[in-house]
């Protein structure tokens, strides 16, 4: 009778195991097809977007980007049809291609009539004096469009806009 008992109970406990594993695999498969949709329609979008903003960040260097299923990225060079890995860039157009892909990130996700304020903390920390500036001039004129707030405690950035009306710089502190 013990015997019986403790078999009813383990087959009720696998009917109830095998229930959720089949609840999990569905909501695997539901989840799976959704992000296959995300990045069918956002994906491409992303990429163009992201193209385009590295092409100015890079004076032209670099005509396409482009987003694998599992968001790695290539970059063109322009006039050149061979898409290289961020990983074989050099350190610098790497940091503009990551810049650039995030900026896009916020052009697609904050659209609108009036978009959300963009806020960057030392993005340009690594770039050279020349990747700074192609930076600085694509945020300007970004600023036409939408608030930037870059923060940074280099004083390069503030030394570029120096004399710029358009552009207000804020020192927190007297020696910056």
């Amino acid at each position: 009778m013990a015997l019986r008992s403790e078999d009813a109970r383990l087959e009720e406990e696998i009917a109830a195991l095998e229930g959720e594993y089949e609840s999990i695999r569905l909501a695997m498969d539901v989840l799976e097809s959704a992000n296959a949709t995300l990045q069918n329609r956002f994906s491409p979008e992303l990429g163009r977007r992201a193209a385009e903003i590295f092409s100015a960040l890079t004076d032209g260097k670099y005509s396409g980007v482009v987003l694998d299923r599992a968001f790695h990225l290539s970059a063109e060079q322009a006039g050149d049809s061979v898409y290289r890995p961020s990983a074989l860039l050099s350190a610098g157009a790497a940091d503009q291609l990551y810049l650039a892909v995030r900026l896009a990130i916020c052009d697609l996700v904050l659209p609108g009539e009036d978009p959300a304020p963009i806020v960057l903390d030392d993005a340009l920390a690594s770039f050279d004096n020349d990747r700074c500036a192609a930076a600085l001039r694509w945020l300007k004129e970004e600023g036409k469009r939408r608030q930037i707030l870059l923060f940074t405690c280099h004083s390069r950035e503030a030394a570029f806009f120096a004399g710029d009306g358009e552009v207000s710089v804020q020192r927190l502190t007297a020696d910056a």
